[in-house]
C-alpha cells in the first residue's frame, strides 16, 4: 500500500462485527459467566486502582465493625459502574485472575491482613420497572439466592397472611397427611449451633428449634402462632420452599406482599449468616432513572429516597452480617430537588438528601479515564501501524493554537493533555467529552465504548490523517432504540431530529448530493449545532463561532486563499438565511452561532399575511436599510449626508428611485439642487418580472451621450436571486405581523404561552433576515464577494457606479468596505474632480478621526499669522494650538510649521498682486475689492471649492502679506472685520504711512501722553491701530479737558484764579486742549494723526501734561459736584475775626493752592471733595454763635424731635428770621455754646448782652434759612413721589465738645 493512502481501517484493529450488547455489562443476569464481562478485559488506571481502595476500605469497615455501609459509585454513563462492580466481587472473593492486573493486584495487597479467606454475596439490582425500595431489595435478594443455592431456605422477607389463608384451605381439601408430605421432609433448624461449653460438647443458642418431622399438632401450633414467632417463620418458610414456591415470583410486583424494609433487611442479613457469607453487598443501579421516571408522584419520590436511609440505619439493627450498598449514581440525587419538584414534601426530601449526603462515601470513576479505557480497548493499532499514527497526529499538531485547544478542550470532562490527545487519535478529546455528556441522557442502550465503536465503524474508510469530525457524534446518539433521560430532553431530541431532516434535505437541493464534501461539511455543522442546542452547558459545545464549528469537525473544509472560519461564517449565514428562525446568531466579526427549537410552526401566520407583501412596501424597507447603513438623513425636501472632505464640510445629496424610468426619476432629479453639493442616485436591487439592470445602465448612458453634465453618480445595484427575494418577502410578512401587534389579531385563538412563542420566532425572524439581507446589499451593489445564492440577473461590465461628471468618468467602488466608507472614496473622488487644487487639513490631530476645520480654528491660525507679522515673519506658537496651526497654514501655503514656530510664506501676496495685475477691470490696485480677489482665487488660481472662512483667511493673510488697510464702502474702517464679516462692501487700501522716525516718535509720545502701547512694527494695521486708539481716548480727553477749563472760567473768584496772572492748571489745561484740537482735526487719516502727534509741541512736560489729560474727567467730575452757592456763604464769612471766619479763610486758602497747582503736583479732586462737609460745619459754627438765647420767664416747655415740624406752621413754630441779632463783638463762645433743649441761662445777664439792631436777617440767616429751606424742599419733593411711605425726622442737640472735636477734624 502506497504511503499516505491508508485509512483507518487499515491501521487500526476495528471490529465491525460488533453487537449493540457488547461493552455493556448486565450485572441483573449477576456476576458470572459471559454477561458479567470479565477482570481480564478490565483497564485499571491510577485513579481507578484508588477508588478500588476506598471501596476495599469501605467493605473492611462494614465488616470489622459490623455495621452497615452505604457509597454512591459515581460516574457518567458507560463510564464502567457494572464492570468495577464485576471486578470488585471478583476481588472480594479472592478470584485467581485479580492478582494478573497489576495495579489492581498493589490496591488489594493493602487488604491481605482481613480479605483472605471472606465469602461476599454481591446482589445486584436494576430498578427501572420496580414497583417500590421494599419489593425491589428484597424480592431481588430471593432471587439471587435461588439462583446461587436452590436448596437454601427461602428468608421471611414476604407478609405470610395471604400465603397462610391459601395453606390452610389446601390443608381442609387434602388433609394432615397428605398436606404434610408436601411439605419438606423436616421442620428446619432456625439457627445451627455456634457454640462449645469448656468441654468442647456444642451448645444450641437460646431459641434454636432442631429439626424436626412436621406433625397436626405442630401445624396447628405454627398456623395459631403470631407474627414474629419462629414456628409461623418456620411454616411459612417450609410453604414457599415446599408448595407455595410460586408465591416468591408472584410476589414480586406486589408492593403489599413484602415485610418492611427494615424487616426485611434484617431477615436477609441473618440468611446471608445463615448461608456462610461474611457480608451482603448490594448494587442499585438505574436508582436515578428511576426516581427520575417517578418525579411527578412527589410523596412516592420523597418517601423512596427516605429509604435509602434504611441501608446505612435501620430501627431493626439485628443485622448479624453488614449489609454494604453501592448505590450507581450517574446524577447527583440533590438533582432532583427544585425545579423538579413543587409542594410541601420538598423541605422533607432536602432533609433526606441531607442526610444521606453526611453519610453515603462516594467511589468515583472519572471520566479522565475514559482515553486510557479507549486506548486498551477499542483504539489498538495493527501490528506495525504505531508510526503511521504518530505521523498522522504530527499534522494535527501543526494546527493552529485556536484548532489545537478547541480540540484538546482542556476544561471537558475527561480533562485530556496532549499526550492523552495522541492516544486517542483520530478522535478528539472534545468529542469524547461530548460524548460523555450526550451518551447518558440521549442513548442509555449503548455505552460509551459501544459508540466510539460505531464511529469508528463509521469512519474506517476515512483517510489516515483526518480527525472523526464531531458532528458524526449525533448520527450514533439518535440511531438506534435508546430513550432520552426525561420527557423534556425526548421532546427536544425529536425536535432536534426533525428539524435536521428539514436542513438536510435543504442541503441536499443545494448540494445534489449526500457525497458532495460541502454536504458533509454543512451536515456536521449543523449536527454539532443541534448537539450543543440539547447539551449547551458542555464546553466543547459553547459559543460555537465559525472558527469553533470548524475545529471541532477539523478537516471538513479546506481552502488555502480564505481563512476556513471565514468560509464556515458564510456557509452559516447562508443557512441562516434558509431557518431564520431557528438558527441564530450573536456578533458580527466572529458571529456565534446557536439553534433554537420549537415545536410550533408560525409557517400559517406568515401565508395568512401573505397579501402584504407589496412592491412598494419592499422598496421603503430597501431605501430606509440603505439610508441606514449609508449613514443618510431623510429630510422634509432631499435625503442628505453630511461628508468630511479634505476637512472641510460638504453634502451629499441622496435619490432613491428606478432610474430606468423617466416617471420615477425625471433627467432634473440626475443633478444637486443646490450649488455646491453633489448627488447619488442609488436604484433598488429589483424591478419587474420583464426589465432587468441593463434597461438601467443603459439610462445612464443615454443621459451622458445627451450632454447632461452634473456633479452626480448613479449607483446601479445587481438584482437580488429569487432566493433573496422571497426572503424578502418574508420579512415584509414578518414585519407586518408585528408592527401595530397585528400579531395579537392573528393569534386570538391561540393559548398564552404558543402566542409569546410565536412572538419571539417572528422577532429572531425579523433580526436573522434583516442581517441577511442588509449584508446581500453590500454584495449586488459591488462592494463585497458575491455569495451563492445572492445575485440574480447582473450589471452590464460589472459597473455599478457611473458618472455624469466630465471630470471624473470612472469611478470604482471599493471592495470589502461599508456602504458608509464607499460613498466617503466616491465623494472624495468627485470632489477631487472638481477641485483638484483644494487643499487637504487632513483629520483632527488630537483624535485622528475626519472633522472639519472650524471657524474657531481659522480664527486662531489667523491670530498667530498676525503675531508673526508683527514678530518679523516668525513666531512661537503654543504647544496646545500647535497641530491647529499646523494644519490650516501648512496646506493653504500660508507658513510652516515645525515643532514650535509658525514661519510665513509670501505665496498669496504675489499671486493675488499677480492676479490684480492680470485682471482687465482693476485699474486702481490701490484699492482691491474683497469680492474681486476671492473670484481670482477660485477663477484666476485655480483655488475653488474653499469654504468661504476659509478664502476669508487667505484675504486677510493677503491684506497682512501686503500691508493693506480696511475699508468698509469706502470708508477706512477702524480695524480688521472679524473673518465671517469679510464680504462685499469690504476692500483692502494701499496706505501711505508715516516715517519710521515719526512711527517711532508718535508711539513714544503715545505711550507717555496716552497710555497706549503700540507694535514697534511699522504696518499700517499698526498704524491704524495706534492711531485709532490715541483718536478714541483724544476724544475723551479733549471733551473733559474743555469742560474743565469753563468750569475753572465760571468759578475763577471761589477757585482764587481771578487774577491775571498765569497758573501751572490753566496752562498745562490749555496745552493740553491745543494738543488735543490738533489731534482732532485729522479725523480718519490714521497717517496724518500719527505724524501730528510725532510734530507736536509744547512746553509741559509729559508727565505733567499725561496726568492733565488722565485726570480731566474725574476733575470735571469734581467740579460740576462742588456746591459753589454753599462755597459762597463761606467766603461771605470769611471776613469775621473769630474762628468762623478763621476757617473759612482756611478752607478757601486749601482751595486756591490745589486750583492754581498742576493736577500731578497737587489733585484738585480730594480738595473739592471735602468742600460741602467742611463749609457746612462752618455755617452751622456760625449759626450757633448767631442765635438768640431764650427768656428766662417763663421757661418753655421742652420738646422732643418727634414734636417739632420743621416749618412756620409747626408747633412751636420755626420763623426763618430772627429778631435779635447779636454784634460779632458781644457774641462769644460761651453765648454760642449751651443746651438746645433748654438754655439754662442767667435771663438778667442775658438782657443785658443783648441790643437790638435793625429790623432783617443777617447774612448767616440768610444762609441757613437757604438750606432748611432745601432740606424742606427734599423732604416735599419726595414725600410727593412717595406719597404712601412714611417720614420720620430726627434731630439732636449738639454740644460744644462735639463741636470742638468737629472742629479738629
Amino acid at each position: 500500500m502506497a504511503r499516505g493512502s491508508e485509512t483507518l481501517r487499515d491501521v487500526l484493529d476495528i471490529k465491525e462485527d460488533v453487537l449493540a450488547g457488547d461493552f455493556k455489562v448486565e450485572l441483573s443476569m449477576g456476576f458470572r459467566g459471559s454477561a458479567a464481562g470479565s477482570v481480564e478485559e478490565y483497564v485499571v488506571t491510577e485513579q481507578l486502582r484508588k477508588e478500588f481502595d476506598t471501596a476495599l476500605r469501605l467493605v473492611r469497615s462494614a465488616v470489622k465493625k459490623n455495621k452497615s455501609h452505604a457509597a454512591y459509585l459515581h460516574g457518567s454513563f458507560g463510564a464502567g459502574k457494572s464492570h468495577f462492580l464485576t471486578v470488585l466481587h471478583a476481588v472480594l472473593n479472592g478470584e485467581p485472575a485479580v492478582r494478573a492486573k497489576p495495579r489492581l493486584r498493589e490496591a488489594v495487597a493493602e487488604h491481605d491482613d482481613w480479605l483472605p479467606g471472606k465469602k461476599f454475596l454481591m446482589v445486584p439490582y436494576h430498578l427501572v420497572g420496580a414497583v417500590n425500595l421494599d419489593s425491589a431489595l428484597l424480592h431481588g435478594y430471593v432471587k439471587m439466592v435461588q439462583a446461587l443455592h436452590p436448596d437454601a431456605p427461602v428468608p421471611p422477607v414476604y407478609k405470610a397472611d395471604f400465603l397462610l389463608a391459601d395453606a390452610r384451605t389446601i390443608r381442609q381439601i387434602l388433609g394432615d397427611d397428605a398436606f404434610v408430605r408436601l411439605l419438606p421432609s423436616a421442620v428446619p433448624a432456625t439457627t445451627p449451633p455456634v457454640a462449645t461449653n469448656d468441654e468442647g460438647e456444642g451448645l444450641s443458642p437460646i431459641g434454636f428449634v432442631p429439626a424436626s418431622a412436621w406433625t397436626g399438632e405442630l401445624l396447628d401450633a405454627a398456623f395459631a402462632a403470631p407474627p414474629g414467632d419462629k414456628r409461623r417463620d418456620t411454616l411459612v418458610a417450609a410453604l414457599v420452599n415446599g408448595p407455595l414456591k410460586s408465591y416468591t415470583s408472584n410476589a414480586q410486583g406486589v408492593a403489599a406482599s413484602f415485610v418492611s424494609l427494615d424487616d426485611g433487611l434484617s431477615a436477609i442479613s441473618k440468611h446471608a449468616r445463615d448461608l456462610g457469607y461474611d457480608g451482603v453487598v448490594l448494587f442499585l443501579d438505574e436508582l436515578i432513572l428511576w426516581l427520575q421516571a417517578r418525579m411527578r408522584e412527589r410523596t412516592f419520590v420523597n418517601d423512596e429516597i427516605q429509604k435509602l436511609v434504611k441501608l446505612i440505619e435501620s430501627a431493626n439493627p439485628d443485622r448479624p452480617v453488614p449489609i454494604i450498598s453501592f448505590i450507581s449514581r450517574q446524577r447527583d440525587l440533590s438533582q432532583l430537588v427544585g425545579s423538579d419538584i413543587l409542594g410541601s414534601d420538598v423541605k422533607n426530601m432536602e432533609q433526606a438528601l441531607e442526610y444521606l449526603k453526611e453519610r453515603v462515601s462516594v467511589v468515583n470513576l472519572e471520566d479522565r479515564n475514559l482515553p486510557d479505557i479507549i486506548r486498551e480497548r477499542v483504539l489498538k493499532p495493527r501490528s506495525g501501524q504505531e508510526a503511521v499514527l504518530d505521523r498522522a497526529f504530527a499534522g494535527i499538531d501543526k494546527s493552529g493554537q485556536l484548532v489545537k485547544d478547541v480540540l484538546l478542550d482542556g476544561s471537558g470532562a475527561t480533562q485530556a493533555t496532549w499526550e492523552d490527545f495522541r492516544s486517542v487519535y483520530p478522535l478528539s478529546p472534545a468529542l469524547l467529552n461530548v460524548l460523555v455528556a450526550l451518551s447518558g441522557a440521549l442513548q442509555r442502550e449503548r455505552t460509551g465504548l459501544k459508540l466510539v465503536q460505531q464511529l469508528l465503524e463509521k469512519n474506517a474508510g476515512a483517510a489516515v490523517g483526518q480527525l472523526i469530525p464531531l458532528g458524526d457524534l449525533w448520527d450514533v446518539l439518535v440511531d438506534g432504540t435508546g430513550a432520552a433521560f426525561t420527557d423534556k430532553l425526548k421532546h427536544e431530541a425529536e425536535s432536534a431530529r426533525l428539524f435536521h431532516g428539514r436542513a438536510r434535505h435543504h442541503l441536499l437541493e443545494k448540494y445534489g448530493s449526500a457525497d458532495h464534501p460541502d454536504f458533509l461539511a454543512d451536515d456536521r455543522f449543523v449536527k454539532t449545532l443541534l448537539l450543543a442546542a440539547l447539551a449547551p452547558d458542555v464546553p466543547a459545545l459553547r459559543r460555537l463561532t465559525g472558527g469553533r464549528l470548524a475545529a471541532l469537525n477539523h478537516g471538513s473544509v479546506r481552502s488555502r486563499t480564505v481563512p476556513v472560519k471565514d468560509k464556515v461564517i458564510d456557509r452559516m449565514r447562508a443557512l441562516q438565511a434558509e431557518f431564520p428562525t431557528e438558527l441564530r446568531s450573536e456578533g458580527e466579526g466572529d458571529p456565534v452561532f446557536s439553534l433554537h427549537l420549537s415545536d410550533l410552526d408560525v409557517e400559517p401566520l406568515l401565508e395568512a399575511a401573505a397579501g402584504e407583501d407589496k412592491a412598494g412596501v419592499r422598496r421603503v424597507w430597501l431605501r430606509d436599510r440603505l439610508w441606514e447603513v449609508l449613514g443618510v438623513k431623510d429630510g422634509r425636501i432631499l435625503a442628505e449626508k453630511e461628508i468630511i472632505w479634505r476637512g472641510t464640510r460638504r453634502t451629499a445629496e441622496f435619490v432613491f428611485g428606478n432610474v430606468r424610468d423617466p416617471r420615477d426619476v425625471p433627467d432634473e432629479q440626475f443633478a444637486p439642487a443646490t450649488e455646491g453639493n453633489i448627488r447619488f442616485v442609488i436604484d433598488y436591487p429589483f424591478d419587474e418580472d420583464t426589465f432587468f439592470p441593463s434597461y438601467d445602465y443603459q439610462r445612464v448612458k443615454d443621459l451622458i451621450k445627451a450632454g447632461h453634465e452634473a456633479p452626480t453618480l448613479v449607483w446601479l445595484p445587481d438584482f437580488f436571486s429569487e432566493q433573496r427575494k422571497a426572503q424578502l418577502g418574508r420579512l415584509m410578512r414578518i414585519l407586518f405581523l408585528l408592527e401595530r401587534d397585528r400579531l395579537a389579531e392573528y393569534t386570538r385563538n391561540y393559548p398564552p404561552d404558543d402566542r409569546a412563542k410565536a412572538r419571539r420566532q417572528l422577532e429572531v425572524g425579523r433580526e436573522t433576515l434583516t442581517r441577511t439581507l442588509t449584508g446581500a446589499l453590500a454584495e449586488v451593489y459591488g462592494i463585497a464577494t458575491v455569495k451563492e445564492g445572492t445575485r440574480g440577473a447582473e450589471v452590464p461590465d460589472g459597473e455599478h457606479v457611473l458618472s455624469l461628471e466630465p471630470k471624473f468618468r470612472h469611478p470604482q467602488p471599493e471592495g470589502g468596505k461599508t456602504f458608509a466608507d464607499n460613498v466617503r472614496h466616491l465623494a472624495d473622488g468627485l470632489f477631487a474632480a472638481l477641485h483638484p487644487q483644494h487643499p487637504d487639513f487632513g483629520n483632527d490631530p488630537r483624535t485622528g478621526q475626519p472633522k472639519a476645520v472650524t471657524p474657531g480654528e481659522i480664527k486662531t491660525t489667523l491670530e498667530w499669522i498676525t503675531r508673526a507679522m508683527d514678530d518679523g515673519g516668525r513666531v512661537e506658537v503654543d504647544d496646545h494650538q500647535l497641530r491647529t496651526v499646523k494644519r490650516i497654514a501648512e496646506p493653504l501655503e500660508l507658513g510652516s510649521v515645525h515643532d514650535g514656530p509658525l514661519v510665513l510664506r509670501a505665496d498669496w501676496r504675489t499671486r493675488v498682486n499677480q492676479a490684480a495685475g492680470r485682471d482687465e477691470e482693476t485699474r486702481d490696485t490701490s484699492v482691491l475689492p474683497v469680492e474681486d480677489i476671492r473670484r481670482w482665487i477660485v477663477k484666476d488660481l485655480g483655488y475653488s471649492g474653499l469654504e468661504k472662512q476659509t478664502t476669508n483667511l487667505i484675504i486677510a493673510t493677503y491684506a497682512l502679506l501686503d500691508d493693506r488697510a480696511w475699508e468698509y464702502h469706502s470708508g477706512p474702517a477702524q480695524a480688521a472685520p472679524a473673518l465671517a464679516e469679510i464680504g462685499p462692501g469690504w476692500a483692502l487700501r494701499s496706505q501711505p504711512l508715516p516715517s519710521d522716525d515719526d512711527y517711532a516718535q508718535a508711539r513714544d509720545r503715545a505711550g507717555r501722553l496716552f497710555g497706549i502701547s503700540s507694535k514697534p512694527a511699522k504696518y499700517a494695521r499698526t498704524v491704524n491701530k495706534l492711531a485709532e486708539e490715541v483718536r478714541e481716548k483724544a476724544e475723551v480727553y479733549e471733551k473733559a479737558v474743555g469742560g474743565v477749563r469753563a468750569s475753572l472760567d465760571r468759578h475763577a473768584d471761589l477757585l482764587g484764579l481771578g487774577d491775571a496772572q498765569p497758573h501751572p492748571r490753566t496752562g498745562l489745561l490749555r496745552e493740553a486742549n491745543s494738543l488735543l484740537a490738533r489731534i482732532g482735526l485729522h479725523g480718519k487719516d490714521a497717517t496724518g494723526l500719527v505724524r501730528e502727534l510725532a510734530a507736536a509741541s509744547y512746553d509741559s512736560t509729559d508727565r505733567d501734561l499725561s496726568t492733565t489729560m488722565n485726570t480731566a474727567v474725574d476733575v470735571l467730575a469734581a467740579l460740576d459736584g462742588t456746591d459753589w452757592r454753599l462755597l459762597g456763604s463761606v467766603r461771605d464769612l470769611s471776613g469775621r475775626d473769630d474762628s468762623v471766619g478763621d476757617r473759612a479763610r482756611r478752607l478757601l486758602v486749601q482751595i486756591e493752592e490745589a486750583a492754581r497747582a498742576s493736577e500731578f503736583e497737587r489733585s484738585l479732586v480730594p480738595a473739592l471733595s471735602s468742600v460741602r462737609e467742611t463749609a457746612l460745619a462752618i455755617v452751622d459754627a456760625a449759626l450757633k454763635v448767631e442765635r438768640a438765647p431764650a427768656p428766662a420767664n417763663p421757661t418753655p416747655p421742652s420738646s422732643t424731635a418727634g414734636q417739632i415740624s420743621l416749618g412756620e406752621g409747626g408747633s412751636p413754630p420755626v420763623p426763618s428770621t430772627h429778631p435779635v441779632r447779636l454784634s460779632d463783638a458781644d457774641a462769644s463762645p460761651a453765648s454760642g455754646g449751651g443746651d438746645h433743649d433748654g438754655m439754662q441761662v442767667d435771663s438778667v445777664r442775658m438782657q443785658a448782652a443783648r441790643r437790638l439792631l435793625s429790623p432783617g436777617p443777617t447774612a448767616l440767616e440768610a444762609a441757613l434759612g437757604s438750606e432748611l429751606a432745601a432740606v424742606r424742599r427734599e423732604i416735599e419733593a419726595f414725600r410727593s413721589a412717595h406719597p404712601e411711605v412714611p417720614v420720620e425726622i430726627v434731630w439732636r442737640a449738639v454740644h460744644d465738645g462735639e463741636e470742638a472735636l468737629k472742629d479738629s477734624d
